[in-house]
């Protein structure tokens, strides 16, 4: 129906295979896109910054003088009643300063990505709740990792670009997807197989891959709907950026955000997976990662409003 069939693939976490000119034009036939855009340059620079721990303050002043929407965001923030201390931020350095360097690496990731993916369809709403969920969740799951916070925040919030791009070329028949997925019987990557014969797993890392996002945020598009880990020595701070992402994930759908009402057996069927978050991330009991579905919850309504996708 839509052309070129597209390849399965098993390949482990371990091999990260380059999308095939094949797959790159059944991708572009099913989606309609003749031409991908360019990433901007400032994007660029910016996702590379928040994966980096040694970006120093310095690297990101630069990034924001240089886009003057991005400047007139963060001075914006820097006032606002989240991180406003004392005397009023007139200037990058000093909204910079009231911000914190962690908190703006998560910042200008969640401003570029917003600025590449412009669009009013419903659905988005939906998904980025999600990605920003998961983003956060990630973040503060990081430290029982050996992922820095920073490139943590930027995996969770990447790990759907793929869904994004589809609900962007095709956000009716993405609808059809959320419709199979509410009901838990058919995961997303199943859903959209059906409806597409495409996932946002092969969107997402094509993409990833289109605009030069850090190998560690195309890992985790690419592999965080693997298997969780049976070997051990792949738990606990040994876990993966994927891994990471998935955890995050799963504990986000746990706590329903970003769902609608007929999403409960999705958010059940996500309850029902905590054991397995629990063991990957070492967990002394499951009451504690039920506590954290209860922080997340809090911490994503305090802070949802700096992320939001001002423009959808």
């Amino acid at each position: 129906m839509f052309g070129l069939k597209k390849k399965k693939s098993s390949s482990p976490e371990r091999k990260l295979q380059k999308t095939s000119v094949a797959d790159e034009m059944r991708i572009k036939s099913i989606l309609g896109i003749r031409k991908l855009e360019s990433m901007p340059a400032q994007a660029a620079r910016a996702f590379q910054l928040a994966s980096n721990p040694n970006a120093k303050i310095s690297d990101f002043v630069k990034v924001i003088e240089a886009d003057e929407a991005l400047s007139a965001r963060i001075v914006r923030i820097a006032n606002s009643v989240y991180f406003r201390r004392g005397e009023e931020a007139k200037d990058i350095e000093k909204a910079v300063a009231n911000i914190g360097l962690n908190e703006l690496r998560c910042l200008i990731s969640a401003t570029m990505l917003r600025s590449l993916l412009l669009g009013k369809h419903k659905a988005r709403e939906q998904i980025w709740a999600n990605a920003v969920a998961t983003a956060i969740c990630c973040r503060k799951l990081s430290a029982r990792t050996n992922v820095g916070e920073g490139e943590a925040f930027l995996c969770g919030l990447l790990h759907d670009v793929g869904k994004l791009i589809m609900i962007r070329k095709n956000g009716e028949l993405y609808e059809r997807v959320l419709l199979k997925a509410a009901g838990g019987e058919s995961s997303f990557v199943q859903a959209e197989d059906q409806v597409f014969d495409l996932n946002h797993i092969e969107v997402g890392r094509w993409i990833g891959e289109k605009w030069s996002f850090p190998e560690a945020a195309i890992r985790a598009i690419a592999f965080h709907h693997h298997s969780w880990p049976k070997d051990a020595a792949q738990r606990g701070r040994a876990t993966s950026h994927a891994m990471l992402v998935k955890a995050a994930d799963t504990i986000a759908h746990a706590a329903g955000i970003g769902h609608g009402a007929n999403f409960r057996p999705f958010q059940q069927q996500a309850d029902r997976e905590l054991e397995r978050v629990r063991e990957q991330l070492q967990f002394g009991s499951i009451a504690e990662v039920r506590s954290l579905v209860e922080q997340l919850q809090g911490e994503f309504e305090r802070e949802f409003s700096l992320y939001r996708a001002e423009n959808w």
